[in-house]
């Protein structure tokens, strides 16, 4: 009886030898080394590893992306994350106006104006009688857009003879005395109306504003 007995536990000691075994060969899962959990962290957060900390069976990995920090830790053996945390944003300044003019002068004329407003800068510049408005990304100075400004047209500028010069026109057909002086403005440049009295006569003189022509004379047959 103690022989069989012997025996039996002889063939649960193979089996359980050869079950362990099996596990371990063929079930059995490596914890992952550190060039592989870096690899891994990069691989599944798109990011670049820039510490790698081991921890028992863990990692605590810091890795970048998009300007931001992140630390994560790693299973090492079942290559699951856990506690993933935003540590650092990178504090990034807008370009200067003084770097703006510098980028923009030296490709696309002078500048006549820079304006600032929602991280966009707006350069007006002028080369060979042309202008031009660039858009450009404050952060990285990048031309977003290129637009030709229409040159405006400018008034024709119209030099309306003053009231003393009208006076003295109309004083050269009728010699007396001024009574009055007024100013009507019309689409052609407007006139003035002159009136003159001497003793023995009083007439209206009308006069262009601009050219100082004499348009009409009224007489007053009452006078």
């Amino acid at each position: 009886m103690k022989k069989w007995l012997l025996i039996i536990g002889a063939i649960i000691l193979l089996c359980s030898g050869t079950l362990w075994f099996v596990q371990y060969r063929f079930f059995h899962i490596e914890p992952l080394s550190k060039e592989q959990a870096i690899h891994h962290i990069e691989t599944i957060y798109n990011g670049h590893v820039t510490k790698a900390k081991n921890q028992g069976n863990e990692y605590e990995m810091l890795f970048t992306r998009d300007g931001a920090t992140y630390m994560v830790m790693l299973d090492a053996t079942t290559q699951q994350t856990t506690d993933l945390k935003l540590k650092e944003v990178e504090s990034k300044l807008p370009l200067t106006e003084e770097q703006i003019r510098h980028m923009v002068e030296k490709d696309y004329g002078d500048i006549e104006s820079v304006v600032l407003a929602d991280n966009i800068y707006t350069v007006r510049v002028e080369k060979e009688g042309q202008q031009r408005d660039l858009t450009l990304d404050a952060y990285t100075g990048d031309v977003l857009s290129k637009k030709d400004v229409q040159p405006v047209e400018q008034p024709e500028i119209v030099n309306v003879i003053s009231k003393e010069q009208a006076m003295k026109i109309a004083l050269q057909q009728l010699n007396g005395e001024v009574d009055s002086v007024d100013y009507k403005e019309t689409e052609d440049g407007g006139f003035y109306l002159v009136e003159i009295e001497t003793k023995n006569e009083e007439a209206v003189f009308q006069i262009h504003a601009i050219s100082g022509k004499v348009m009409s004379v009224t007489w007053d047959e009452d006078h």
